[in-house]
C-alpha cells in the first residue's frame, strides 16, 4: 500500500506532514503481529506501515482478542486475506480452526474433499469438542466458511456433452401430440434412464485452500453397479433395477428381500435382454397395479420415454397391450429428458 501524506499548519505558522488515514489489509496485519512477535522495533513497523502507534496498539490488542482464529489465518494465508480488510469471527472459533486443519491436511495428501464432507465433519468436530452452542451446519454456514478461508471448487475432471436445441424443441411439441392424441395424464406418462454408480470411487471435484492452483487426479476405482431409475410424470410411481456382477452377492447373504429389482451381468451393464426382461416382466405389470390404485381401467394407455441407449431395444419390441414405448431424438437428454433434470443427479 503507498503511502501518502497531506500538508498541515501549526499554531506557529509552520507547515507539518499530517498522517493520512491507511487502511491495511488483513493480511498487512498478519504481517504486523509477525514482525511484533519476532521482536522488530516498533519505530520500524510503524514507518514501513506508514500508521501510527495506536493503529500498533490495536492490531495487537486484536491479536489477543481473537487469538485463535487470527492465528490460524496467520499460519496459513491465502490470496484471500491479502484484499481482505477485516477478519469475520466464526461463532464457535475452536471448531472452525480444527476444521480448516483437517481441510488442509486432506488436501495435502491430494485427498478430494466436497461441500457435504466438510458439513458432515464438521458436526462430527462438534459433537467430539462437546460445544454446548447449538449450530445449524447449512449451506450459508459452508459458503461463510469456505469464504473466511478462500476455499473454492476446482473440478477434477469433467465433460460437457452436445446439446440440439432446436431438435428438443420440436420433439416437446411432437410428445404433447402424442400426449393429446392418447388422453395421457401425468401418472401415465414414464420415464426411465440409467446411470452408473461406481460406488468405490472418490469425487471428480474438490474444495481447494486459495493456494492451490489445480487439483491433481487419482487412479480411480471402477467397481461399479448400473441404476436404472423410473417415475411417472405426477412422481406417484416410482421403479428401481440395480444391476451387479454378481448373481449373488456376498452382502445378500443374509436378505430375504430387496427394496429393488435385482439383475445380473458380467459387467454390471445394462443390455438388451435385461432391459426386456424388466419391461415385460415388471414394468407392465407395475404400471397395470398403479391403474388399479388410480382407480383407472386396467386396459388404460402409458407410455415409456426412453432415450437412445444402444442397450434399449426397438420400440416396435416393448409394446404390451396399451403400454408402449417412444424415443427421444439424439442429443436432447439433457434438456429434456426428466430424469436428467437433476433427478438422477440426486439420486
Amino acid at each position: 500500500m503507498e503511502s501518502k501524506v497531506n500538508e498541515g499548519a501549526s499554531s506557529s505558522g509552520k507547515k507539518t506532514l499530517k498522517r493520512k488515514h491507511i487502511t491495511l489489509t488483513l493480511n498487512q496485519k498478519l504481517e504486523i503481529i509477525k514482525m511484533l512477535e519476532r521482536g522488530i522495533n516498533r519505530n520500524v513497523i510503524m514507518s514501513k506501515f506508514n500508521v501510527g502507534s495506536s493503529t500498533i496498539y490495536d492490531i495487537k490488542k486484536q491479536k489477543k482478542k481473537q487469538n485463535r482464529a487470527f492465528v490460524a489465518e496467520s499460519e496459513a494465508p491465502t490470496k484471500r486475506t491479502e484484499l481482505r480488510q477485516t477478519l469475520k469471527m466464526p461463532k464457535m472459533a475452536q471448531l472452525d480452526v480444527a476444521l480448516f486443519k483437517w481441510f488442509s491436511a486432506k488436501r495435502s495428501e491430494g485427498k478430494p474433499i466436497t461441500g457435504p464432507v466438510l458439513i458432515e465433519k464438521a458436526k462430527q468436530f462438534h459433537s467430539q469438542m462437546n460445544i454446548s452452542e447449538s449450530c445449524v451446519f447449512s449451506e450459508g454456514w459452508l459458503r461463510n466458511f469456505k469464504d473466511r478461508h478462500g476455499i473454492r471448487k476446482l473440478d477434477i475432471s469433467g465433460e460437457q456433452k452436445s446439446a440440439n436445441h432446436v431438435a428438443a424443441e420440436e420433439y416437446s411439441a411432437i410428445f404433447e401430440q402424442l400426449v393429446e392424441e392418447h388422453r395421457l395424464s401425468p401418472c401415465q406418462m414414464y420415464n426411465a434412464d440409467e446411470t452408473g454408480l461406481l460406488w468405490r470411487c472418490l469425487p471428480n471435484s474438490t474444495l481447494v485452500g486459495g493456494g492451490e492452483k489445480a487439483a491433481h487426479g487419482f487412479k480411480m476405482n471402477k467397481d461399479r453397479i448400473t441404476i436404472l431409475v423410473c417415475a411417472n410424470a405426477s412422481g406417484t410411481h416410482k421403479l428401481k433395477l440395480v444391476i451387479g456382477k454378481y448373481k449373488k452377492p456376498r452382502a445378500f447373504k443374509t436378505l430375504t428381500s430387496l427394496p429393488v429389482i435385482y439383475e445380473a451381468q458380467g459387467n454390471a451393464w445394462m443390455t438388451s435382454e435385461i432391459f426386456k426382461d424388466w419391461f415385460f416382466n415388471h414394468f407392465v405389470l407395475a404400471v397395470q397395479e398403479n391403474f388399479r390404485k388410480e382407480g383407472l381401467p386396467e386396459d388404460s394407455k402409458a407410455v415409456l420415454l426412453l432415450d437412445n441407449c444402444r442397450a434399449h431395444p426397438p420400440a416396435s419390441e416393448l409394446v404390451s397391450g396399451n403400454i408402449f414405448a417412444t424415443y427421444l431424438p439424439p442429443n436432447v437428454t439433457s434438456l429434456i429428458q426428466p430424469m436428467d433434470q437433476g433427478v438422477i443427479q440426486n439420486f
